[in-house]
């Protein structure tokens, strides 16, 4: 069995990297051994025992939480309030929210709870989190709920349900009750002392982990549809000299600069690919003498889709993902609890540090940098599909007798179909944000939300990408007669990897299981993008 390496929980340093190794394959997590910060977390609880002890009110602890916050708890019922606070949130519906992203809400949670000991909360609370994750115990969340103010109150607190031995929770692909898999493991369940149930539901640790998992699907992605553009663009004999090094070196950004590299890397070594000092050489020579207008067959410049705009096009994206990934690494790092505590000058600050406009708007342009690479995968399609304009290759890309077989007629339907949904699901959803809590949190981020709806059109996308992968390689097999030595090297590793799993389409046969092979191909990561990215 491979021994999984941990990941070293302090507050500060987590990275998407180590959030994918935890929520998605499983690796444990520890809490640091660092000496400062252990002594903090409990001076932290201590300093606000303390408080309590001199008569302090502190929000959520000893008042009730939201628009009740001007109802003081008394101290003997401030237990059972926390209990109450916690039971009277655990209500959201809809689907279950996948494991992985359970996991990375148990593990975002945790490092928020360590960060700077800002949270007041006792250390068995956080050891408990670490039990769940090392257990592998997912407490249920639901995908409808949060308007991500005040944090993911309702799918956060399956957490706090299930520290208390409360709710449910699927354990081995089971469902349990927690109660009965805290006996039947010998799980303690621990009682939420003042603050701390607060401490676990006020916080942007669900959406975070939406977030990062879509920013990890959306960088991969991105990276594949720049391999596909380069292998489409050589199936339509797409000219190099829109990749030379001086053009993007003069347009001053480095995601153009970046992608236009990547294309040049892949693209090496090609037959296919056109020089442009060559075709200037084949025109002289078909106009001749001629002192008239002449209209020659040769193209001395591609249309946009076709090498010549991908580095423009993709550059922003590459940014965009770069931006995004900053504000979501800042969040996963931080305290985002209410209220908090300040060791240094001893105090308690009530905060709004729960909210998940970093989040929101985060998704939101991830979402448009997806559609803006999504649009040129379309183009791609459709200009490989057209015997006008894809340089001599059938219609529809038809493997044999053209007309009486239909080819790619219907995959580039159902294409189409796709690419409407990624549009569609391109829409901000955090404009349509709403007042909740009676006017409280008049104005909420639905962060949530919207990165639910980033990782939807993900989904829809890696869909988009498997049907413009498999028309790039039928393009490339009709344009060589199947003879990869004229394709670049790494653009053959590409091409062998969709082959292995979809034949050549000589007569029309159904395309159902070959898309869905090369789209479970997609979400696995199996494609490798390593050695073009070098």
């Amino acid at each position: 069995m491979k021994v999984l390496s941990p990941v070293i929980v302090d507050g500060e340093s987590l990275t998407i990297e180590n959030f994918v190794r935890v929520a998605l394959f499983g690796n444990p997590i520890y809490l640091t051994e660092d000496a400062k910060i252990l002594a903090d977390l409990r001076a932290s609880r201590d300093f606000y025992w303390e408080c309590v002890k001199k008569g302090l009110y502190a929000y959520g602890g000893g008042t009730g939480v939201g628009s009740n916050v001007v109802h003081i708890i008394p101290l003997e019922d401030r237990i059972e309030f926390q209990a109450r606070l916690i039971d009277s949130l655990y209500c959201g519906v809809g689907e279950e929210l996948a494991k992985k992203i359970i996991r990375g809400s148990i593990l975002l949670r945790t490092n928020a709870l360590v960060k700077k000991a800002c949270s007041a909360i006792g250390t068995d609370k956080i050891y408990k989190c670490i039990e769940l994750l090392n257990r592998d115990i997912a407490p249920i969340m639901y995908e409808d709920g949060s308007v991500g103010a005040s944090g993911d109150l309702v799918p956060l607190s399956s957490i706090a349900e299930a520290i208390q031995g409360k709710g449910k929770a699927r354990y081995k692909g089971r469902v349990w009750i927690t109660a009965e898999l805290f006996a039947e493991l010998g799980v303690a369940p621990l009682t939420l002392e003042e603050k701390e149930g607060l401490s676990l539901v006020n916080g942007t640790s669900v959406m975070t982990a939406l977030a990062a998992f879509a920013l990890y699907e959306a960088y991969y992605l991105t990276d594949l549809s720049l391999a596909c553009a380069g292998m489409a663009g050589e199936a339509l004999l797409g000219m190099t000299d829109p990749l030379h090094p001086f053009v993007h070196e003069v347009k001053n950004h480095p995601g153009q600069r970046q992608a236009a590299s990547f294309l040049r890397e892949l693209l090496r070594g090609s037959h296919l690919t056109r020089d442009l000092e060559n075709l200037r050489t084949q025109v002289i020579e078909s106009v001749g003498d001629s002192n008239h207008t002449v209209k020659t067959p040769i193209e001395l410049q591609d249309p946009y889709s076709v090498l010549r705009c991908v580095p423009q096009l993709f550059g922003p994206t590459l940014e965009i993902l770069e931006l995004v990934e900053r504000w979501i690494v800042n969040e996963m790092n931080s305290a985002n609890d209410n209220p908090i505590v300040n060791l240094l000058e001893r105090k308690i600050h009530h905060t709004g540090n729960f909210s998940g406009f970093y989040i929101a708007l985060g998704m939101d342009i991830l979402k448009l940098a997806i559609f803006n690479i999504a649009d040129l995968m379309h183009a791609l399609q459709e200009r490989m599909l057209n015997n006008k304009c894809n340089r001599g290759l059938p219609p529809s890309l038809a493997g044999e007798d053209p007309g009486f077989n239909s080819g790619f007629k219907g995959v580039g339907l159902c294409g189409s179909d796709i690419f409407g949904k990624v549009c569609f699901l391109s829409n901000p959803y955090s404009i349509h944000r709403r007042s909740a809590e009676i006017g409280n949190q008049e104005v909420v981020s639905f962060g949530f939300g919207a990165a639910e709806y980033a990782l939807e059109q993900i989904k829809k996308y890696q869909e988009q990408v498997a049907e413009v992968l498999i028309h790039a390689v039928q393009a490339l097999d009709l344009r060589t007669g199947r003879d990869t030595t004229q394709l670049a090297p790494k653009t053959i590793e590409f091409y062998q990897q969709v082959r292995k799993k979809v034949a050549f389409l000589g007569a029309d046969r159904p395309m159902h299981d070959d898309i869905v092979k090369v789209v479970r191909m997609i979400k696995n990561h199996k494609f490798q993008l390593d050695s073009v990215k070098a």
